[in-house]
């Protein structure tokens, strides 16, 4: 029998995150270039990876459930041909049963022999009954404690704590249920270039169906079933890949044309070359990354958008000489507010993580600040939800440079009120868009 070429990619790809802690949204993107699956196929692969890593935990326990022998005596192949077929059987009602149970078991033959009759024993067990815990899909909270809220939701014990007690229970919950959707596809329109209208008729044009974002005056909501890189409107360099809530950051930095601006952790290049964008090309720009490997990203970014005035540098933003009328300190975070996009990082986060990234931002955020002119701006951003790395690392820093203030952004940005003291959270049900956070801070005259 012939497996379907999305499973066998599937398989793959979920075996690198399983045994060796491989990205899933970077494996699966090699694996379809690799392959070149596209179409169906590509998007049945990409809808079973994400799903599987999305709802892994409560797909465990069904496991634990159906299966004689203990989880952790599994081995790898078992363990990732029981969740991928899990997750097919209860969330993926179109799919036969039939055809998964069958397809899991010719992969078995392959890479787990001995098991043949075990898996297809519990994937048919599976097909028989109802799920022991069934998965909140609906933002029903009422009477669920947090115990009931990591199987149902499908989030590691520490993440609900951790977001409990950052957010209210209540909050946190509607947190998570939004954490596990999926986030609207969004573009931003090079204003250098067109306007966004103009750019909404050429992708309708296209076939490609768009509205306005209600977030952004740059953004675009589109639905589209093909690879939209490889429209020619792209490929003209007339718009960027972009989430809606990043491009909340870079109008923050204010008229920047004609000054020097740093953005310390550039890669992949979507806020820098926002900030060219909005300074018409005009801004003095230094863009540095301390993966050379990312930067190369972010100098094809600007070659394609026609953005001449980004210098891109493969350096430690701390080792960069000069000073600066602005710097943007998009950190490296722990990443919490993207699940919805990486959901393996579920699985990966714990305290120990989030410790050792905010001393990251400490250390940045001391360096930033001897680089910015007096009078300059600093502005902070991350894509979590963390106090550690969000509100305590402003907090922090504020105390240890009192010649900066913390500059309340305008009363409110497209809706999003900020906290009283200048800030701005934002949550990923606040639009169905990532969570960040941003800061934006004045050094002193």
């Amino acid at each position: 029998m012939t497996v379907a070429p999305a499973r066998k990619s599937v398989y793959r790809v979920l075996s690198l995150v399983a045994e060796q802690d491989a990205y899933g949204n970077v494996a699966l993107a090699t694996e379809l270039e690799k392959t070149g699956l596209s179409g169906r196929d590509a998007g049945l692969a990409l809808e079973i990876v994400y799903g599987t890593l999305t709802w892994q935990r409560l797909i465990d326990y069904w496991i634990t459930e159906l299966s004689s022998v203990k989880f952790d005596k599994l081995q790898w192949a078992v363990v990732v041909l029981l969740r991928m077929s899990l997750y097919q059987l209860r969330f993926l009602d179109r799919i036969p049963a039939h055809a998964v149970v069958s397809d899991a078991a010719e992969l078995a033959k392959h890479h787990a022999p001995r098991a043949v009759g075990f898996i297809n024993a519990i994937l048919r067990s599976a097909v028989r009954q109802n799920a022991y815990m069934q998965p909140l899909l609906t933002p029903d909270f009422e009477g669920l404690s947090r115990a009931e809220a990591g199987l149902r939701l499908s989030f590691s014990d520490f993440l609900v704590d951790h977001f409990c007690r950052a957010l209210g229970e209540q909050v946190a919950y509607q947190t998570m249920f939004a954490l596990n959707q999926r986030v609207m596809r969004a573009v931003r329109v090079n204003q250098t270039r067109l306007s966004r209208d103009d750019l909404m008729q050429l992708l309708e044009a296209a076939g490609v169906e768009v509205t306005e974002s209600p977030v952004s005056p740059y953004g675009i909501r589109i639905k589209a079933k093909m690879s939209i890189t490889q429209l020619k409107p792209y490929l003209d360099g007339l718009f960027t890949i972009q989430g809606e809530s990043s491009m909340l950051i870079a109008p923050l930095l204010g008229d920047v044309r004609g000054k020097r601006v740093l953005d310390a952790c550039s890669a992949p290049g979507g806020k820098t070359t926002q900030i060219a964008e909005l300074a018409q090309d005009l801004a003095d720009i230094t863009a540095t990354d301390i993966h050379s490997h990312r930067v190369d990203l972010v100098k094809r970014q600007a070659r394609r958008l026609g953005l001449k005035n980004i210098r891109v540098l493969s350096s430690d933003a701390r080792d960069v000489e000069g000073v600066y009328d602005a710097v943007l300190l998009d950190a490296p975070c722990s990443g919490l507010g993207t699940i919805a996009r990486k959901p393996d990082i579920k699985w990966a986060v714990n305290q120990e993580r989030i410790a050792e990234v905010a001393g990251v931002q400490k250390d940045l955020l001391h360096h930033m600040a001897v680089k910015l002119q007096p009078g300059g701006v600093l502005l902070y951003s991350t894509c979590t939800i963390s106090p550690l790395e969000n509100e305590r690392q402003v907090q922090d820093f504020l105390a240890a440079h009192p010649d900066f203030q913390v500059e309340a952004v305008p009363e409110c940005i497209n809706g999003l009120g900020h906290d009283i003291h200048g800030w701005i959270r934002i949550l990923p049900q606040d639009f169905g868009g990532d969570g960040f956070f941003i800061a934006r801070m004045r050094k002193a005259w």
